[in-house]
């Protein structure tokens, strides 16, 4: 079927003042008044269709819209990375302006030094058939290896570890994302018509800031969603590669991607040739570009020579980074400032910006591309609906509100004289364009304005 996908992430935070560091609260509450300042609130959709908003535990969180291609949906999620980054910058200056000097730190990061975790979340549309639970059992291996090829990396106390969210995911399939994490969220929220579709909601990726690691991760399981997802069902050589326990191996393979794991009918395969097994599968359903650096990173990856890859792969640019700096120094292997190195790594607009500007990793993305992102959504999806409502209401100054699915306007006259609500449902993320919307869209342009008693309808909740 036609899918359209999307990543969640959850951006790390800290900010300082001459005095000393904001807490978690006053830090995300400083970063957000640009944004409550001009939309009342710090949940809002953005014009180029995706949400910014503040989420549990302070963290600044930006959904990107809904995108056709993981290639689309790269130039999305680099377009997240700049809303978020101009926002501190803007929350800088209003600071200033107040008589405050703030300084904030965000990091496009899975784990804070207090071992918290926070997540990077994918979706994909799926069709309504598609039974979760055998979704996940069969999509567990390749979840499980995934990392091997697009992991994040993390130094914790003198380890290396080629994931940051390995740790921390515990069950293959459950309703939970904070407890418990699983690959899999069962929570069956499609944000779409649900007598038709489903929205795979998948924890186990690390947040990417490598544009080809970020495009292995959502193009590799964009392309084994098309062997479980069809019409006849999925396909049966995927039953072939289940683990014996994902669990443990999600773990085992954080710490050696080249280890051998035990398959649930006792053959033993390391996470290399699984991953290989899955790409043979999967290659008529993938770009072939996309193919051929999954298949690369994972030759030089079977070749014990991982920085072939070093430029392409997150986890293998970031042990080269440290490992340099570590034989440069002289230090341990915990030594407090590799953490600290590892850490900056992930700032954005920090270390990781100096490294793409020096050519030491790829970059995918055309500039101009983000640029254009920042302002215009996705060709191709329902975004461009909502983009349009958006322009329009804010054009004429409407009172309304939206959501994934929903545009709503508030200040319609009803039958009555007195303000009603108005609202259109997109239930289809592939339609671009919806009668009912333009119909809306007249009404506002064609009739007046009405008030609530007192001049002010809060927003709906």
């Amino acid at each position: 079927m036609e899918r359209v996908l999307g990543v969640e992430t959850e951006y790390g935070l800290s900010a300082r003042t001459d005095s000393g560091r904001l807490s978690a609260p006053e830090a995300a509450e400083t970063l957000f008044r640009p944004v409550v300042a001009e939309h009342r609130s710090a949940n809002v959709f953005l014009v180029n269709g995706g949400r910014l908003y503040l989420d549990v535990g302070a963290h600044p969180e930006y959904a990107t819209p809904e995108c056709r291609t993981a290639r689309q949906l790269l130039v999305a999620e680099r377009a997240g990375d700049e809303i978020v980054a101009r926002l501190a910058a803007r929350a800088s200056e209003l600071s200033a302006q107040a008589g405050q000097q703030v300084r904030f730190r965000l990091f496009k990061n899975n784990v804070d030094s207090f071992g918290n975790s926070y997540g990077c979340h994918e979706n994909y549309l799926v069709s309504r058939d598609l039974d979760l639970e055998v979704a996940a059992d069969l999509l567990a291996t390749f979840l499980v290896t995934r990392q091997v090829i697009c992991g994040t990396g993390r130094l914790h106390r003198g380890e290396f570890t080629i994931s940051q969210r390995a740790d921390h995911l515990h069950d293959q399939l459950s309703a939970l994302t904070t407890r418990a994490r699983p690959l899999l969220n069962t929570r069956d929220e499609p944000l779409a018509d649900a007598s038709r579709f489903r929205r795979l909601h998948v924890l186990a990726g690390d947040s990417n800031l490598l544009e080809p690691s970020a495009w292995l991760k959502v193009g590799s399981l964009a392309a084994v969603l098309e062997l479980l997802d069809t019409p006849t069902g999925p396909d049966p050589r995927l039953a072939r590669l289940r683990l014996a326990d994902p669990g443990s191996a999600l773990k085992l393979v954080a710490r050696d991607p080249g280890i051998r794991l035990e398959l649930a009918d006792g053959r033993h395969l390391s996470a290399i040739e699984l991953q290989r097994a899955h790409l043979e599968l999967a290659t008529v359903h993938a770009e072939p570009a996309l193919v051929a650096l999954w298949s690369r990173v994972l030759d030089a990856l079977a070749d014990g020579v991982p920085e072939r890859v070093a430029a392409e792969v997150e986890w293998v640019a970031k042990r080269r980074l440290l490992d340099g700096y570590r034989s440069r120094h002289r230090l341990a292997v915990d030594d407090p400032r590799l953490a600290q190195l590892d850490l900056a790594f992930h700032e954005l607009g920090g270390l990781f910006t100096l490294l793409e500007a020096r050519g030491a990793v790829t970059r995918i993305t055309d500039p101009a591309d983000v640029e254009a992102a920042l302002r215009q959504p996705p060709t191709g999806t329902r975004a461009e609906a909502r983009s349009a409502f958006l322009t329009a209401a804010a054009g004429q100054g409407r009172d309304h509100t939206v959501d994934w699915q929903t545009c709503t306007v508030h200040d319609l006259p009803g039958p009555d004289g007195r303000p009603a609500d108005r609202s259109v449902v997109l239930g289809d993320p592939l339609a671009t364009v919806s009668d009912e919307l333009e119909e809306l869209v007249a009404a506002m342009s064609a009739q007046p304005r009405v008030r609530a008693t007192g001049g002010f309808r809060p927003p709906a909740q």
